[in-house]
């Protein structure tokens, strides 16, 4: 049985969920690897606070890191 305009675009939707589920999960696994959130026991204020300084740090490495590979793109490029 061929499969209908329906299934294709129901199938389409699936794998965008999934590609969104794990572009998530990478970054939670890399908060408990290398922030200590799998060790986190905290309940209520302290944990938001714990996981929003987490976040926070993972974002300034992030940005940080674009920011040096760009100024690394630009000095290959004038040196070329």
């Amino acid at each position: 049985m061929k499969p209908t305009c329906a299934d294709t675009r129901i199938q389409l939707e699936a794998a965008n969920v999934l590609l969104k589920r794990t572009a998530v999960e990478r970054v939670f696994v890399y908060l408990k690897e290398y922030f200590g959130l799998g060790r986190t026991r905290h309940r209520g204020v302290r944990a938001t606070v714990d996981f929003q300084l987490s976040m926070l740090a993972y974002n300034l490495s992030k940005f940080a890191l674009e920011k040096l590979n760009k100024q690394l793109e630009t000095t290959s490029a004038q040196a070329s």
